[in-house]
């Protein structure tokens, strides 16, 4: 029997068109059909007798039709398919296979391994309120303690009648019960310009960006998700299989990205006229961009880039 699939993911679009070509139509789906008529009528007679009737009649008839195709089932078939006609590169999280040599022999790759979900706005809004969560966790963590030391400064402020040492006491008290100081000395607490910074370097490099890290055999193999094509939310998702899963994902896709990089050489001539000195700049510029962007977007050296077509667990 077919292990049954529990997708958490599913990209309708991408995989309709690639069954459409693959099957040369959708082939299954559900129709839904709805008809309804009315009828208007208006009536007038003469005189008594006359037997003259006049009639106008309105007939209204309209009929809808909706087809409704199985995705879950219609994407089973589709892998399936692929998988009979030897399409797809069938890899194992630790297996050993050589992923560069491979990858051009098929054009569809699945991949079966446990899973690791980068939410780039949930990293994002943890920085924003990293102060605020650090010293609310140090508080509620310390409140025994707090609570302890304020009992034994009441306890000595009674025992002495000396203002010095109450002030002593008092000032000691404000040192321990300082929840930013205590927020810091574990690590709860970071310089807000910092934060700041580093919250913008994440906007700017990565966006709203989801994604999902697989181990790939030699390799990592990362994929960007579009967050509509997920069948939960980001945050019930991780609830329930955690960021680092201890369950193994299968992800099936096209391989987007896979051999080394190459940097942009940009050759000038020795002569260019004004025109093209320009150009050469707003070339160089878009270099300078590039590399500034590969920052945050260029691959690891040993990353390869899926696009995802489904995402699921086998049951």
């Amino acid at each position: 029997m077919e292990h049954l699939k529990n997708f958490i993911y599913l990209d309708e679009y991408k995989m309709s068109s690639l069954s459409s070509q693959l099957f040369e139509g959708i082939t299954e789906y559900l129709v839904s059909a709805n008809r309804s008529a009315s009828e208007e009528s208006e009536q007038q007679k003469g005189e008594i007798g006359s037997g003259r009737i006049f009639a106008d009649a309105l007939s209204k008839d309209s009929s809808t039709e909706e087809k409704k195709v199985l995705h879950d089932y219609l994407y089973s078939k589709f892998e399936n398919r692929l998988l009979e006609n030897e399409k797809v590169l069938i890899v194992k999280g630790g297996s050993e296979c050589d992923l560069l040599a491979e990858i051009p022999k098929y054009p569809f790759i699945k991949i079966t391994s446990k899973a690791i979900f980068n939410d780039i706005n949930s990293i994002k809004a943890t920085l924003t309120n990293f102060n605020v969560l650090g010293e609310a966790f140090a508080y509620v963590t310390n409140f025994e303690k707090l609570k302890e030391v304020q009992s034994q400064l009441e306890e000595a402020k009674r025992n002495t009648k000396d203002r010095n040492e109450k002030a002593r006491l008092q000032q000691e008290y404000k040192s321990i019960t300082n929840i930013k100081n205590v927020a810091k000395e574990t690590g709860l607490h970071q310089d807000e310009k910092f934060l700041e910074k580093l919250n913008y370097l994440l906007s700017y490099g990565f966006e709203d960006q989801f994604e999902i890290q697989m181990n790939g055999s030699d390799r990592i193999c990362t994929a960007n998700l579009n967050r509509e094509y997920l069948r939960e939310n980001e945050s019930l998702l991780k609830r329930k299989y955690s960021r680092i899963t201890e369950k193994e994902f299968v992800m099936f896709g096209v391989v987007s990205q896979a051999n080394n990089s190459k940097n942009i050489d940009i050759e000038g001539e020795e002569e260019v006229d004004e025109e093209r000195s320009i150009k050469d700049a707003l070339l160089n510029l878009v270099e300078h961009l590039t590399n500034l962007e590969n920052q945050f977007t260029g691959r690891l050296s040993n990353e390869i880039i899926i696009d995802p077509i489904a995402i699921y667990t086998e049951l």
